[in-house]
């Protein structure tokens, strides 16, 4: 195994995401996620957005001083939901591996911090965010000791009594070894649940692909229906954890 956070382990998991990207793009089309261009995109990216947003009412943080970091933040969509409801540019960062997204993020806003980094092994010292977030990560990393790692460097640079928000997928592709179901029982072990953190809420995002993509293309009425009718089609989901420490108490 590699060392962890050598040069050689931030290269081999560089060129491993970079190559994951690469073949999903050319079976998929890089335009699968078009809000523009793909009608079957749209109530998905509502659905989501929509989580967030509950998410945070839950969390009930102050947008003008609370620190947030987004790892795995590719282009820094996750971001753009905060700075909508208020938050600081200043006061958000965003790391991601891949340089091309990186490169983007900071075009599109110079005003957050966006670094390329490799998340198992952050430079940021402990205790530096109210909030570290992933959106969409875990689902594509199905190495558990690298995620256990990511997750681990998310706990440390939170502040005790601050919060570990999870918006991924809850459910595996069938057949498919490219994908790992961020399950709770995922969760609880890549966050170590019960010991460094505990569950405060869960949110309802996106239906499943296949269902939420037909729907918002085809039945866009009858979405968020389904989508309260039955929780079952639900495949992303935000997951609200608090780090304990000596401060219970959530980010005011």
């Amino acid at each position: 195994m590699l060392e962890n956070g050598s040069p050689a382990s931030a290269r081999t998991l560089r060129v491993a995401t970079e190559q994951c990207y690469r073949e999903y793009n050319a079976r998929k089309g890089a335009g699968r996620n078009s809000l523009l261009n793909n009608p079957g995109v749209l109530f998905q990216t509502l659905a989501r957005d929509a989580a967030l947003v509950r998410a945070m009412r839950c969390i009930k943080p102050n947008p003008e001083s609370a620190r947030v970091l987004d790892v795995g933040c590719g282009e820094g969509d996750s971001l753009w939901v905060l700075l909508r409801l208020g938050f600081e540019p200043s006061n958000l960062s965003g790391v991601d591996i891949q340089e091309d997204k990186i490169i983007q993020a900071k075009a599109r806003n110079p005003l957050v911090n966006f670094e390329c980094a490799d998340a198992t092994s952050l430079v940021f010292r402990d205790e530096t965010f109210d909030m570290a977030m992933e959106s969409m990560m875990f689902l594509q990393l199905t190495d558990d000791d690298v995620a256990r790692r990511i997750a681990s460097e998310m706990i440390r640079v939170t502040k005790p009594g601050g919060i570990l928000l999870v918006s991924d997928w809850r459910y595996s592709k069938p057949g498919s070894k490219e994908f790992k179901g961020v399950s709770r029982k995922r969760i609880a072990d890549l966050y170590q649940v019960g010991k460094q953190t505990r569950v405060r809420e869960t949110f309802r995002g996106a239906l499943i692909p296949p269902v939420g993509r037909f729907l918002s293309k085809h039945l866009p009425s009858a979405y968020f229906a389904v989508h309260k009718l039955m929780p079952f089609l639900t495949g992303q989901v935000v997951t609200v954890l608090e780090k304990r420490g000596a401060s219970e108490e959530s980010i005011r």
